[in-house]
């Protein structure tokens, strides 16, 4: 992706003062260095010890053990939504970034709903760990699943877990629970986007829900479900740059079509490793990191930006990728992996 500075249009002068506030904060971003030194440390106990000693972390993280740095990955994100809502001008703005973990705690709330009812009828499962980070408590969101009261959420959470509850009925497949969530928080977000009329905003939109069809289609056609055309139909998001009907059309043809129709876009050369991996592995961890890369340097034009949203959804979106590197280092402590023997 080439991204052309130079032709950043006007920016928002309400967002002055915010921006200055950001500059401060991305100061305390983790460098590369400083995930080595995670990366290097002795064991759990020494990685978080380390943490312990870094502001904001160390807030964060007072007064809990070593194994129960997730919760205080969840507090850091916390933290974080209130800090940044505290001084922009859109709060409203920074809830839709922090979406996902209302989205990631109701699937978990959902999925062990769905497993103690007939006909699975599984023992009740331990308290699950949901995320303090969302914009709803997650005390609300238990009790809205757990007693079927929804008059305390907001009425787009209320209607989607209904919608969810009719589908579980014939789809009782967590994938397709997964699916059909992240497309309403696509169209969610979508909407709400909409009413800022910003360019940076719109384009930002469009390329998660390509990020989505284009991995959403490949995991479809690998499920090779008779209903193929419909599922995608159900759950592809309409208004990315790749249009959603023209991967409806490609049902009916090998995914490899998939990397032909892309070919003279960014995501062909991707998409046609992302196809090689799904053979070779059954992943799409490659196409996954690409998309998020991909996304990451279209909003680092933030930094480039005297003042405007964009520096702000930089930092949300550097903030978010931290704490997605933190735990992945923080979880392999706890469950180190055997060294590889050097060959040198």
């Amino acid at each position: 992706m080439t991204l052309k500075y130079l032709e950043v249009p006007t920016k928002d002068t309400r967002y002055t003062y915010a921006t200055g506030r950001i500059r401060g904060l991305e100061i305390h971003l983790f460098q590369e260095a400083d995930l080595n030194r995670l990366r290097d440390a002795g064991g759990i106990k020494e990685a978080v010890e380390i943490l312990n000693k870094i502001s904001p972390y160390s807030e964060s993280f007072k007064n809990l053990s070593p194994e129960r740095f997730e919760k205080g990955l969840g507090e850091e994100l916390k933290r974080t939504y209130q800090d940044l809502r505290s001084f922009c001008p859109d709060p409203e703005l920074v809830d839709l970034f922090w979406l996902d973990y209302d989205f990631h705690n109701l699937k978990v709330l959902l999925k062990l709903h769905v497993q103690k009812q007939p006909p699975l009828n599984l023992a009740p499962p331990l308290e699950p760990e949901l995320s303090p980070a969302g914009t709803q408590d997650e005390e609300i969101l238990k009790e809205a699943v757990r007693e079927a009261d929804y008059s305390r959420l907001a009425p787009e959470l209320k209607t989607l877990i209904q919608e969810v509850a009719v589908l579980m009925e014939t789809h009782p497949h967590p994938q397709i629970l997964d699916s059909f969530m992240d497309r309403h928080l696509l169209e969610w977000l979508r909407t709400a986007i909409e009413d800022y009329h910003d360019l940076f905003l719109t384009h930002f939109v469009e390329l998660r829900i390509d990020s989505f069809n284009i991995q959403s289609f490949l995991r479809i056609k690998l499920w090779e479900e008779a209903n193929e055309r419909e599922l995608l139909e159900r759950f592809l998001v309409e208004k990315g740059t790749v249009e959603k009907m023209e991967l409806v059309q490609l049902s009916s043809q090998p995914r490899e079509a998939l990397g032909d129709r892309l070919d003279k876009t960014d995501y062909g050369e991707p998409v046609k490793k992302a196809l090689e991996e799904l053979d070779r592995d059954g992943s799409l961890f490659g196409l996954e990191e690409f998309f998020d890369s991909y996304i990451l340097e279209y909003a680092s034009s933030g930094y480039y930006i005297t003042f405007g949203k964009e520096p702000l959804v930089n930092y949300m979106l550097l903030k978010k990728k931290e704490i997605r590197l933190l735990r992945q280092i923080l979880r392999e402590k706890l469950t180190p992996q055997p060294r590889a023997r050097s060959t040198g």
